[in-house]
C-alpha cells in the first residue's frame, strides 16, 4: 500500500517538477566584481501566458537566487547573452532617444546579439496586450554613450537616423540605401570590418 502511495506521489508531482525545472537552461551570471559563476538560469516564463522575468533566476548545486539588472554585470542563458547596462529613455514613440550614463535611468538587461566597437544589442519587452515578447535593436559605440534605435517595427530599418548616425562612413550609407545591407546584424558587421581596416 506504501508502493502505491508512493507511485501515485510520483505520478501526480513529477510533471510538475518537470515543468517548473524546463526553463532553467545552463549557463552562468557575471558578478559585479567580475567573477564568473556558472549554473542554471532562466529569465522568462515561457508561453502560453509568456513573461519576462524582473530578476532573473539563478541555481547551482549551492545556492538558488534571484538576480535584479544591478546586482551583475551580465549573464547567459543557452546561447543567449546578455549585459547589464544603465538605460535612459527620452522623447516618444518614433522620437525615442536612449543613453548610457552611469547612476542615470536604471539599469536593464540587454542581450547582445553582436559584440565589438559597435555593439548590436535588443531590448526585450513584453507585449502588455499577449505573451509574445518584442526586440527592439540598438546600436551602440564603445566609446559613446548614446545607443541608436536601429529599426521603427514594421518600418524596417530607420534608414534617415541611420545615415546621421554612420556619418563617418559613407559606405555603408550607399549600402544601406540600396539595400545591400538589410538587418542591423549585417549592418553592424560591415561597420565593425571597417572600423579595423580604416584605422
Amino acid at each position: 500500500m506504501k508502493n502505491i502511495k508512493r507511485l501515485f506521489f510520483i505520478a501526480l508531482f513529477f510533471p510538475l517538477f518537470i515543468i517548473a525545472q524546463k526553463d532553467y537552461e545552463p549557463g552562468y551570471i557575471i558578478t559585479n566584481s567580475k567573477d564568473t559563476v556558472a549554473g542554471f538560469v532562466k529569465d522568462r516564463k515561457s508561453p502560453p501566458f509568456g513573461k519576462l522575468y524582473d530578476k532573473i533566476h539563478y541555481k547551482n548545486s549551492h545556492e538558488k537566487r534571484k538576480y535584479k539588472p544591478n546586482q551583475i554585470l551580465g549573464y547567459k542563458q543557452g546561447n543567449r547573452e546578455f549585459e547589464s547596462l544603465w538605460l535612459q529613455t527620452n522623447g516618444y514613440l518614433i522620437d525615442e532617444k536612449y543613453s548610457s550614463n552611469p547612476n542615470n535611468g536604471e539599469k536593464q538587461f540587454l542581450k547582445v546579439d553582436l559584440k565589438g566597437y559597435l555593439t548590436l544589442y535588443q531590448m526585450e519587452i513584453t507585449d502588455p496586450d499577449s505573451d509574445y515578447i518584442d526586440q527592439i535593436p540598438l546600436f551602440k559605440r564603445k566609446d559613446e554613450n548614446y545607443l541608436q534605435r536601429v529599426t521603427q517595427g514594421i518600418f524596417g530599418l530607420k534608414k534617415k537616423k541611420l545615415e546621421i548616425y554612420f556619418k563617418d562612413c559613407p559606405e555603408i550609407i550607399s549600402k544601406i540605401e540600396k539595400n545591400e545591407l538589410k538587418t542591423p546584424v549585417e549592418i553592424a558587421v560591415f561597420y565593425n570590418s571597417w572600423k579595423v581596416k580604416s584605422h
